[in-house]
């Protein structure tokens, strides 16, 4: 009996020993198993947040960054009478801003109106004063006065003006009646003077004048009709804006009534030095219409302005090669098409180079020619 009990207690004293290692070690295991899902639990928060963070709209973003670590106040609304009078008292955030003359705050979120001016640091959603806005950091929105606005950066937005308008970088539209002025511009500048070191995009103007752009003024002859056309072309190598006239040489200066005249676009394609320039463009032969035109447009009756507008497509591919910086030689081919609707292509503008063909349903004959000439950059 106690030789069965001595190895019954041998034998609990092993299994201690045995079980002892095993059970910490199990406890071991399930603590590094939490350990484990809980960094996993970790790293798909971060990932998730990271991946809301990339899809969040950035203007949203710099807003609501603004919101949390400016050590400027917020409040939603700020009511103003004059900067320094407002309701509630300070210098502030705001969502809305309504001033009778004039507020002065750190930055918008929704709306800023005012009856004078407003001048804040940054600016998202609307900005308006009858006067003007000053925006010492970045507008994203539309900014509107009746004078002028000035901003450090403009971004997806419209700047408009009476006036004038002044920022470092647009990136959206700028619209004046009087002069758009940025260092860089990737969109378009709408005004009677537009100036810009960077262009990218289409100047729309009396004056445009952009480091990298198109303003350029050129005289071409074409030999197989003996025509002379002068073209002026406007923008920047992405896009440009370009208008004609032309006449047989021997009507110019002397009669009107075979004055034809174009409206179109093109782009730029640069090969170091030469280039490659690529338009389209609705022409019309304005013939004996040119009175009635003149006419509908004094007695302003568009009815039958729009009834004697009936151009027909063109297209122009040329050459430029630099003489000096303000004179390029050009010579290239052009293509009218006449079509079943349509303007009518002038007899004299027909040459022997015909192509008559259906594309894509349509019928339509087309005529090219030759043509050189000078182009002066303005």
């Amino acid at each position: 009996m106690k030789r069965i009990v001595g190895s019954l207690v041998a034998l609990l004293m092993g299994f201690s020993f045995f079980a002892g290692p095993l059970a910490a070690q199990e406890d071991d295991e399930t603590v590094l198993q939490k350990a484990r899902e809980q960094y996993q639990e970790k790293l798909n928060r971060e990932r998730d947040t990271n991946r809301a963070d990339a899809e969040f709209p950035s203007q949203v973003r710099e807003a609501t960054e603004s919101y949390e670590d400016s050590e400027v106040p917020y409040t939603p609304v700020l009511l103003s009478f004059a900067p320094g009078v407002s309701s509630p008292f300070g210098y502030y955030r705001t969502s809305a801003s309504f001033a009778l003359i004039g507020a002065t705050f750190e930055a918008s979120y929704g709306f800023a109106g005012a009856g004078v001016f407003n001048i804040y640091n940054q600016g998202f959603g609307f900005q308006g004063a009858g006067v003007f806005n000053i925006a010492g950091g970045p507008v994203r929105g539309a900014q509107l006065a009746g004078v002028f606005n000035i901003a450090e950066d403009v971004t997806g937005s419209v700047q408009a003006a009476g006036v004038f308008n002044i920022a470092k970088t647009v990136k959206g539209i700028q619209i004046a009646e009087v002069f758009n002025v940025a260092e860089s511009v990737d969109g378009m500048q709408i005004g009677l003077v537009n100036i810009t070191d960077e262009l990218r995009g289409l100047q729309i103007g009396l004056i445009n004048i952009s480091r990298n752009g198109v303003d350029s003024l050129s005289f071409v002859y074409m030999p197989a009709t003996d025509t002379a056309f002068a073209y002026w072309q406007a923008g920047s190598p992405f896009i440009y804006l370009v208008l004609g006239a032309g006449a047989p040489r021997t009507d110019w200066f002397v009669r009107n009534d075979n004055l034809m005249v174009s409206a179109g676009l093109g782009t730029r394609v640069r090969l170091g030095g030469p280039y490659i320039d690529i338009d389209v463009s609705a022409e019309q032969h304005l013939g004996k219409d040119i009175e009635a035109l003149y006419q509908a447009g004094v007695d302003c009756d568009k009815d039958a302005f729009i009834s004697l507008i009936k151009p027909y497509p063109t297209a122009r591919l040329s050459l430029g090669l630099p003489l000096s910086r303000s004179l390029h030689l050009t010579g290239g081919i052009k293509t009218l098409v006449q079509l079943e609707e349509g303007g009518t292509v002038p007899e004299f503008m027909k040459t022997q180079d015909t192509l008559s063909a259906t594309w894509f349903g349509i019928p339509f004959t087309a005529w090219s020619q030759w043509f050189v000439g000078a182009k002066v950059t303005l």
